[in-house]
C-alpha cells in the first residue's frame, strides 16, 4: 500500500496505549488494596470478568462446591482470623444460596463481604427473562447485611468496594454486599484513580464514661463481668482478666464470648450460667454487672431470666446494642479493648477493699454448675477431643446435641478458637466454616464437629477439602437422627415422632470414595487418638462416632 513501510514489523495490539481498567479489574484491585489474600467462590457465566481479573491478582481462590459452602467458608475464615472473609458469587441462585451463611454472619457479627454480579443495567430488577433473573437481588441481601450497594458505572466500582471495607472496619462487624452489573464489569474506566484503602479503626470511648465506670466498680462490693462476642472481636480478654483480678469478680461469657478469656483461669466460669444453678446464685449476690460486648439476647439470657444487679454497666461498639434488651445505668459506646483498658488503668494502683467473690467461691460455683449442666453425663467424647486439640486449636461446631453440650462444657482458652452458629442456628455450618478457618490459619489445628444430619447439609465441601489439601479432622457424632428435634418431640409433643429418623451413608466408605482416610471409632480414647493422627495429615479425615440417641 502507498505510504506504508511493509518492511516494518506490525505494532502489537495495545502497545501504543495500555488498555483501561474495567469494572471487574477495579473491583479485584480494591480487594487487594484492602488486604484481601483469599476469596471463596464458585465461578459462573455471570462472574467470568471477575474470575479473569483474579487470574492475574495476588489472591488465592478457594473453589467451593456450593455457594452456601463458599459463604460459610468466608464466615469461618473471618471468625478464625478477624479479617474480612470474601465470597465471590453469581447472580440470582448464587445470591439466594449464599443468603443463609450471610444471615448467620449477621446474627453473629462476622465480617463477611459478598461480591456478586447482576444482569446488565437495562434489565436490572425487570424480570425480562434474563438468565438468573431475580426481581430484587439487593432486597434479598438487604435482609442479611448491614449495607449493600450497586455501582452503576465502572468508575464507581473502587469507591463502592472501598466503602464496603470502611463499614466492615468501623463499629460492629456485620456483613456487606456489593453487586456489579454484567456490563459494568466489562466497562472500561480510563480515568479511574488508585484503589481506596480503608483500614479498621477502633472507636474510642468517652473518657468521662470511663471515669464513671471506674468509680462505680470501685464502689461495688460484689461485681461480676460478662463477656459477649464483642470481647472476642476486640481481643479484650487480657484487660478483662486484669479487671477481674483487681475486683475479685467472676467472669461469665455468652456462647459467642467463649474464648474471650481463658476458661481455666480461676475467676472464669465461661458459658455455664443456667437459671437456678450455682452461677445464677452468684449473680443474685452481685451488686454490679459489667457487660462487655453483648446484646444480652433472648437465647443468652434464657428469655431474659439472667439476674441483673442494681448497677449495670454496658460497653458496646454498636449504639443500638448498647441499650438493647436491658437499660444500663451507665452505657459506654466504644471499642471493648479500649474501654476495658481505660477502666483498668484508672483502677491501677487502687486497693479494692470490697470482698468481691474470691477464687474459692468461684471454683465451688463452677464445679457445681458443671455437674448440673446440660449433657454433664455425655462429656467423655468432648473431654477426649479437648485433650487432642492444642490450646490454640480451632474447633468449628455445628448445630447438634454434642455441640450444645460443648457450649457449656468444652473449655475454650483463646479468642477465635470456638466457632458456633449461635444466632441464626443453621445446620451445615461446621464443615465449610472449619475449612475457611484452616485456609485463614493454616498453621493452626482445626477440627470440625457435626452431627450426622447437619453433615449432610454441606458434605459436598469434602471436595474442596481434598482439592485444596486441608487437613481437617471431621468428627461426626452419629445417631442416625435429627436428635434435637426428636428430643423436643418427646419432651413437648408426647413423643409423636415424624421426620426425624435418618438413613445415612457409610461415612467410612464415603471417605474412601474421596480417597481420604476414614475411621469408625467406639470409645473416647479412640477418638482422641484418631483426631491426633488426623491433625498430622494434609488431607481431611472422616471420623465416624456412633453414639446413643438422646431420647
Amino acid at each position: 500500500m502507498v505510504g506504508t513501510d511493509s518492511s516494518a514489523p506490525p505494532t502489537p495490539l495495545g502497545a501504543a496505549k495500555e488498555a483501561a481498567p474495567t469494572g471487574a479489574s477495579l473491583a479485584i484491585e480494591t480487594l487487594v488494596a484492602n488486604g484481601v489474600e483469599t476469596v471463596f467462590g464458585v465461578p459462573g457465566v455471570h462472574t467470568l470478568a471477575l474470575y479473569d481479573a483474579l487470574v492475574d491478582a495476588p489472591i488465592r481462590h478457594v473453589l467451593a462446591r456450593h455457594e452456601q459452602g463458599a459463604g460459610f467458608m468466608a464466615d469461618g475464615y473471618a471468625r478464625a482470623t478477624g479479617r474480612p472473609g470474601v465470597a465471590v458469587i453469581i447472580t440470582g441462585p448464587g445470591i439466594t444460596n449464599v443468603a443463609t451463611p450471610v444471615g448467620e454472619a449477621y446474627a453473629d457479627s462476622s465480617p463477611v463481604f459478598v461480591l456478586s454480579s447482576n444482569v446488565e443495567r437495562p434489565y436490572l430488577d425487570a424480570m425480562r427473562g434474563n438468565l438468573h433473573d431475580l426481581k430484587d437481588q439487593r432486597g434479598v441481601m438487604a435482609a442479611v447485611t448491614q449495607w449493600n450497594a450497586r455501582p452503576m458505572t465502572a468508575g464507581e466500582v473502587p469507591t463502592t468496594v472501598g466503602e464496603a471495607f470502611r463499614r466492615l472496619g468501623h463499629g460492629r462487624p456485620l456483613p456487606v454486599h456489593v453487586e456489579v452489573p454484567l456490563d459494568v464489569l466489562d466497562e472500561p474506566a480510563p480515568n479511574a484513580g488508585p484503589a481506596p484503602t480503608n483500614r479498621p479503626e477502633r472507636l474510642a470511648p468517652d473518657p468521662q464514661a470511663l471515669l464513671d465506670a471506674a468509680a462505680q466498680l470501685k464502689a461495688a462490693r460484689r461485681p461480676v463481668i460478662y463477656c459477649g462476642g464483642g470481647a472476642v472481636s476486640a481481643a479484650a480478654g487480657e484487660q478483662v482478666i486484669e479487671l477481674a483480678e483487681r475486683l475479685g469478680a467472676p467472669v461469665l461469657t455468652s456462647i459467642m464470648g467463649k474464648g474471650s478469656v481463658p476458661e481455666d483461669h480461676p475467676l472464669v466460669v465461661g458459658a455455664l450460667w443456667q437459671p437456678g444453678n450455682a452461677i445464677d446464685d452468684l449473680l443474685r449476690e452481685a451488686d454490679c454487672l459489667l457487660v462487655v460486648g453483648s446484646k444480652l439476647g433472648v437465647q443468652a439470657t434464657n428469655g431474659f431470666r439472667l439476674p441483673i444487679p442494681p448497677t449495670l454497666i454496658r460497653i458496646d461498639v454498636d449504639e443500638r446494642e448498647l441499650t438493647l434488651n436491658a437499660q444500663p445505668t451507665l452505657g459506654i459506646l466504644g471499642d471493648a479493648l479500649l474501654a476495658t483498658e481505660g477502666i483498668a488503668s484508672l483502677l491501677a494502683g487502687d486497693e479494692h477493699t470490697a470482698p468481691g467473690f474470691g477464687t474459692e467461691t468461684v471454683a465451688t460455683a463452677r464445679a457445681a454448675a458443671r455437674a448440673t449442666s446440660f449433657g454433664a453425663d455425655r462429656t467423655a467424647h468432648l473431654d477426649a477431643l479437648r485433650a487432642a486439640v492444642p490450646r490454640d486449636g480451632v474447633v468449628a461446631f455445628d448445630m447438634t446435641m454434642m455441640s450444645y453440650v460443648a457450649c457449656g462444657l468444652f473449655p475454650a482458652y483463646l479468642p477465635r478458637t470456638f466457632l458456633f452458629p449461635s444466632g441464626y442456628g443453621t445446620l451445615g455450618f461446621a464443615l465449610p466454616a472449619a475449612l475457611g478457618a484452616k485456609v485463614g490459619r493454616p498453621e493452626a489445628a482445626v477440627v470440625c464437629v457435626c452431627g450426622d444430619g447437619g453433615f449432610q447439609y454441606t458434605m459436598e465441601e469434602l471436595g474442596t477439602a481434598v482439592q485444596h489439601r486441608l487437613g481437617v479432622p471431621i468428627v461426626i457424632f452419629n445417631d442416625s437422627t435429627y436428635s434435637a428435634v426428636k428430643h423436643e418431640q418427646q419432651a413437648s409433643r408426647g413423643a409423636r415422632y415424624l421426620g426425624v429418623d435418618l438413613v445415612n451413608p457409610d461415612y467410612v466408605a464415603l471417605a474412601a470414595a474421596y480417597g481420604i482416610p476414614g475411621v469408625r471409632i467406639e470409645t473416647p480414647e479412640a477418638l482422641a487418638e484418631a483426631v491426633g493422627l488426623a491433625l498430622s495429615r494434609d488431607l481431611p479425615t472422616i471420623i465416624d462416632v456412633p453414639i446413643p440417641g438422646w431420647t
